[in-house]
């Protein structure tokens, strides 16, 4: 079996998603050509087209990978509590906080939100199990899809304030307010 050409392609698809960063530190997302994206990454058009079939299937290859690493670190941290989770996600976020603000000024992060969701059933499955996760599944799209829509609504007022709030005080005030019997 060949695996050089499958390494030199996820190699290629990494040089264009850095490019497609750097690049969007200048121009909208909805802006950026092909051949900019090429330029950048010192790639051919044509090798991009092989790789990808436009620049939304570049964008999604590269939260595809934001989501693998943040499965990593839960994973990493053998994490088995809901609020473990939440405090994981906001920690991976808040490590990456100049890339959020990229995206938000670039009308992304709802695309981001929307693979967070898919993925949400892995991280489900690793937490709890798959075996839970099926005797619960006609429920779990609906509880899943509550839990990331509020993570992310969160995530979008964090941003907008510039995360200035620590991850860990930002989710401590969170339980705090959900068990609150005053609010």
């Amino acid at each position: 079996m060949n695996t050089t050409n499958g390494k030199i392609a996820e190699q290629s698809k990494e040089k264009f998603a850095k490019a497609l960063l750097v690049i969007m530190e200048q121009y909208d997302f909805k802006e950026i050509t092909i051949t900019q994206l090429s330029q950048e990454a010192g790639l051919s058009r044509k090798t991009f087209y092989r790789l990808f079939k436009d620049k939304e299937e570049l964008i999604n290859f590269f939260f595809k990978k934001l989501y693998r690493e943040c499965l990593v670190q839960i994973k990493a941290r053998q994490l088995q509590h809901y609020w473990d989770v939440v405090q994981c996600y906001f920690d991976f976020c808040e490590e990456r906080k100049e890339l959020l603000s990229l995206l938000k000024r670039n009308n992304l992060l709802v695309l981001l939100f929307e693979g967070s969701y898919k993925y949400s059933f892995k991280v489900f499955e690793y937490v709890r199990s798959k075996e839970t996760a099926d005797i619960f599944s006609s429920f779990l799209p609906y509880l899943l899809a509550y839990s990331i829509g509020g993570m992310y609504s969160m995530l979008l007022k964090w941003v907008e304030s510039d995360m200035n709030i620590p991850s860990s005080l930002l989710i401590e005030k969170l339980k705090n307010g959900l068990m609150s019997v005053d609010i």
